[in-house]
């Protein structure tokens, strides 16, 4: 086991935006985002919710591996591991949100699921779409946490393209609203974290939201600097907020539009 991880760490040029492993990634991406999203959008609750869990699984055994990789020391053959790793970001959430979406019944949790179906639908959805097009805010020299990141990123836009699909008679401006919902909770889950991990992991910044460090975030980590945490934090989910709305937006146009085009059909 401990030499599969270190092969796992074997080290590579860091692939630069744009860079053939980056096109074929989003080339990938793409079809199978385009497949599953078409291919079941009318699928059974028992096939969505199968494609929803395995595709956490993937997810999930995929960051499993790069945690062991990312603690394990070949040289001195011991686990270390930093808190500074700890999947809550953005980008994270398909970890604890797909399990919801598995386990909740449509009829007896009808608000929670429409608004964690919100959230993943648009705010994962946009950040997934952020990180396989501007790759390069995650690349490393590591060979597998560059697989892995992007087969997770790109599980995150396949799956936030699925659930919007499949959802796509009930996905409304309540939907959007209820999503925020979900949004303001993680951000208050996201600075206990930072809070209480802090002392123990310096640098640690879940979420962008932590009121004891910077941020890396440029030009609004000004804000943070010079002038609080508070003015930072509302101007930070303002813009996610905004961009979230845009993704919405976009999604109800292509909605209206595939409805009105199978009406044509019809």
């Amino acid at each position: 086991m401990k030499e599969f991880i270190h092969l796992l760490q074997k080290q590579v040029s860091e692939p630069g935006l744009f860079s053939l492993y980056h096109l074929i990634s989003l080339v990938v991406i793409i079809i199978v985002t385009i497949f599953i999203s078409y291919k079941f959008r009318n699928c059974k609750e028992t096939t969505y919710k199968r494609i929803i869990i395995i595709s956490w699984l993937i997810c999930l055994i995929l960051e499993i591996f790069k945690q062991l990789i990312l603690s394990y020391n070949y040289e001195s053959d011991s686990f270390s591991y930093s808190f500074y790793n700890l999947p809550f970001h953005l980008c994270s959430t398909i970890y604890y949100i797909a399990p919801l979406l598995f386990f909740l019944k449509q009829e007896k949790h009808q608000f929670l699921k429409d608004a964690l179906n919100g959230f993943m639908g648009i705010f994962v959805l946009f950040g997934g779409i952020m990180v396989v097009l501007y790759n390069e805010i995650v690349m490393s020299t590591r060979l597998y946490t560059n697989i892995q990141t992007m087969i997770h990123h790109g599980i995150q836009v396949m799956l936030g393209v699925f659930i919007v699909t499949w959802n796509r008679k009930s996905f409304n401006f309540m939907t959007f609203l209820r999503s925020l919902i979900i949004l303001a909770i993680y951000t208050v889950l996201a600075i206990i974290v930072n809070v209480s991990l802090t002392p123990i992991a310096d640098g640690i910044d879940m979420f962008y939201v932590n009121p004891l460090e910077i941020s890396v975030l440029p030009l609004i980590n000004e804000i943070h600097r010079n002038v609080g945490f508070i003015p930072y934090l509302l101007v930070y989910l303002s813009f996610i907020i905004v961009w979230g709305f845009i993704v919405y937006f976009i999604e109800i146009i292509s909605i209206k539009h595939s409805i009105s085009y199978t009406f044509k059909l019809k």
